[in-house]
């Protein structure tokens, strides 16, 4: 998946997107004619690197927002302007979208498709137009543009799933990345990245996820993450001055770990596109899309599946066990075998996929997991050695925090705090555990309306108080359990109440 990191028409951004040497850029017509005169042509190839490969979006969402007031006469002007800049351009750009003015009407949007350059050129696909407008779409254009806010309707996913088949799809203003998950998306274009900069948020990439912190927490993201940000080459404390440039740097750095390991979940490579001066421009990726018609896949859907031997999930076994029971009907005493269904070590981890892979001492290309963890919880003293082991852990991530906090100069950390109560729990959870008490618990049931009751017969015609040891007149318990029709009995666990 390519993922054009868009607002790159702003010169401080076009700048940082240079210097960290990111090969996919994104620019906004509108966003750079609210900047620009344009008095005389404006050359993307003189603004950015030969290296670079560009993605040109009209901005037409700008005049499709509501409450936006544009006459059709200077919506014209402003596409007819637009033509003229993707044809003075349009040797240098990667791929441009559409002038999809809303206002305008379809009609006139589809009339202006026949001049595109059906090579470079995205259509654009609003929800409003319905999904059968989109099926359309895919079998005239090959490249086509959908929306966030249209896939947030998760029924749409199945049909951009199957039209990936067929066509390029490209991602408009994405922030989420589940979303880039939820289909094959050819390419991905967004501006999020900036909000490190426009809205102090903290984007941190973990090693297997990217975390987004809003403002008002970046205080504690940074302490958490500080060890992650140095190692990534980082000046954690222009950071915690709310650098802007050190944020977007950040930033960056979070939103390619992230793509790449969205392609990898797709079993794609990441490449990075570099444009020489002797390439002609042509769109290069780690994958080749293959189109496919129609009749073809219509032709798929008539053959039967082929059967294939089913087998369990990976991380999951079963076990078989000989279940003892009582039958209602008859009363006599029964077994079957039933099976436990049990988590195991999945095996299907390799080393080239892992994100511990850099610094991993058992690394090696192409091999499987060198680790296990044979964890066994079944019995209460299985069940509290593991207790002991978190505790034991989570004791020393709190000193460690702790020792932080004293290096930081003392200041009070809500993190540290935070894994102390935590620490608390499980200190108390063992405790209730080891604290408990049973209760002797019975089922039972007359068999006949003799004149001395269940207690009495059980305990003795003088059971209003406490029993004496060997009452006269009392009958075993065996000749008792017999005489009441005892369907079972058994001894339940449970906490003895703490003062």
């Amino acid at each position: 998946m390519i993922f054009y990191f868009a607002g790159a028409e702003i010169p401080s951004h076009r700048g940082l997107l240079a210097a960290e040497g990111v090969p996919h850029v994104g620019m906004s017509y509108m966003g750079l004619r609210r900047r620009v005169k344009f008095s005389k042509p404006w050359s993307i190839a003189e603004h950015y690197t030969p290296e670079q490969s560009v993605f040109l979006d009209s901005g037409c969402h700008t005049l499709n927002r509501a409450g936006v007031e544009v006459t059709p006469e200077e919506i014209q002007d402003i596409a007819t302007h637009y033509d003229e800049f993707v044809e003075q351009n349009v040797d240098r750009v990667q791929v441009y979208v559409e002038f999809d003015a809303l206002p305008m009407g379809r009609d006139w949007i589809e009339a202006r498709r026949q001049h595109l350059d059906p090579e470079k050129s995205i259509v654009v696909w609003h929800e409003e137009w319905g999904l059968d407008v989109l099926k359309r779409m895919a079998d005239q254009f090959p490249y086509i543009a959908v929306g966030q806010g249209t896939c947030g309707d998760r029924d749409i996913i199945p049909t951009l799933r199957s039209l990936s088949r067929q066509i390029k799809l490209h991602g408009m203003g994405f922030s989420s990345p589940p979303l880039m998950l939820a289909a094959d998306w050819y390419s991905v274009s967004s501006t999020t990245w900036l909000s490190a900069a426009q809205h102090g948020e903290t984007f941190v990439w973990t090693g297997n996820e990217m975390k987004r912190y809003p403002a008002r927490y970046k205080g504690q993201a940074r302490k958490r993450h500080r060890t992650l940000i140095t190692g990534a080459g980082l000046d954690v404390d222009l950071i915690d001055a709310d650098d802007a440039t050190e944020n977007l740097r950040l930033s960056l750095w979070s939103w390619q770990h992230q793509i790449a390991h969205i392609s990898q979940r797709h079993g794609k490579g990441v490449t990075a596109t570099v444009l020489t001066p002797g390439s002609g421009n042509a769109e290069s990726s780690a994958t080749t899309v293959t189109a496919t018609s129609s009749e073809e896949e219509h032709e798929g859907v008539t053959e039967p599946p082929a059967t294939r031997v089913k087998k369990l999930l990976p991380g999951i076994a079963t076990e078989e066990f000989t279940h003892r029971y009582t039958d209602p009907d008859t009363g006599e005493r029964r077994t079957r075998t039933e099976h436990r269904i049990n988590a195991v070590d999945p095996g299907v981890r390799v080393c080239d996929g892992c994100f511990l892979a850099q610094k991993c001492p058992e690394y090696q290309p192409g091999e499987s997991c060198a680790y296990e963890m044979p964890v066994r919880v079944r019995t209460k003293e299985q069940y509290i050695a593991l207790l002991d082991s978190m505790i034991s852990m989570q004791a020393m991530r709190v000193f460690s925090m702790r020792m932080s906090e004293e290096v930081e100069g003392g200041y009070a950390d809500p993190n540290l705090s935070q894994e102390m109560d935590r620490l608390a729990k499980f200190v108390k959870l063992k405790s209730d555990i080891e604290e408990s008490g049973f209760t002797f618990s019975m089922k039972m049931q007359s068999k006949d309306n003799a004149e001395v009751g269940l207690i009495s017969r059980l305990f003795g015609p003088k059971s209003d108080g406490p029993p004496a040891l060997s009452p006269a007149g009392t009958v075993s318990a065996e000749q008792a359990f017999s005489q009441m029709g005892i369907m079972d009995a058994e001894i339940v666990e449970e906490p003895v109440p703490r003062e």
